[in-house]
């Protein structure tokens, strides 16, 4: 897309509005209803309220383990900022080796770590 052209609202997509359910909305009231009716706390929302937050806690628990023993297994990444000499180096010990240059660069760390006893 070059920087002349734009565009319009109407080519994103966009997904329709939730429409709000009747028992989110404020009950109109008579004053002289309200002081001579006693309303008793709803006790089942209460206990409902409760047992979904305690299986949202489970869920949340459940999730960050599994996302802890995903991220056992994988990989983590360090960057290098190398000057140009010593990346023209790396990039052609990695052509005359046959290998990549992250191969040689684990293997240089590595090196580097067990001769200096860490």
């Amino acid at each position: 897309m070059s920087g002349k052209e734009s565009l319009s609202l109407a080519e994103f997509a966009t997904a329709p509005r939730r429409q709000r359910s009747p028992a989110t909305s404020v009950p109109n009231r008579v004053g002289d209803e309200s002081l001579t009716t006693p309303q008793s706390p709803p006790e089942a929302t209460t206990t409902e309220a409760t047992a979904k937050g305690a299986a949202s806690s489970e869920a949340s628990k459940a999730l960050r383990q599994l996302k802890r023993e995903r991220m056992k297994g994988t990989s983590h990444f360090v960057n290098v900022n190398l000057d140009r000499e010593t990346k023209r180096r790396l990039k052609l010990a990695s052509f005359n080796l046959d290998t990549s240059m992250q191969a040689l660069m684990e293997k240089a760390i590595r090196q580097y770590l067990d001769a200096n006893g860490f």
